[in-house]
């Protein structure tokens, strides 16, 4: 019995993980529609945020927009990166190739759009 909620509670871990996963690639996607109708980065990272919420901190490694100037093969690019911490034990003691510990999991999202000018 212990170990069948074990795997019910790791499958509802994985399932909260796919979600924020998910909720992080569509924020990405919308900041970098927005990027690519000459919006600025601060107002990128408050649609972001808005998405996502407030309470999760979020790591931006590329935030790149568009700009009046920008033609044709320029592309407004949004890498944005948050933590997940696993509520199951069994999840958080995994230990994956290199020995690297899994208590904390970041996930990344890419979003890039087209520049419309």
């Amino acid at each position: 019995m212990p170990v069948l909620l074990l795997i019910m509670f790791g499958i509802i871990d994985m399932g909260r993980m796919l979600q924020q996963f998910i909720q992080l690639t569509e924020a990405a996607r919308e900041g970098a529609r927005l990027g690519a109708l000459n919006g600025s980065v601060t107002d990128v990272k408050t649609k972001i945020s808005g998405i996502v919420g407030t309470s999760v901190t979020l790591t931006y490694t590329t935030a790149t927009v568009c700009t009046a100037g920008s033609g044709i093969g320029t592309d407004s690019k949004i890498v944005v990166q948050r933590s997940y911490d696993p509520i199951t034990p069994l999840i958080a003691l995994v230990q994956v190739v290199g020995g690297q510990n899994m208590a904390t999991i970041t996930l990344s999202a890419t979003g890039v759009m087209s520049c419309v000018g």
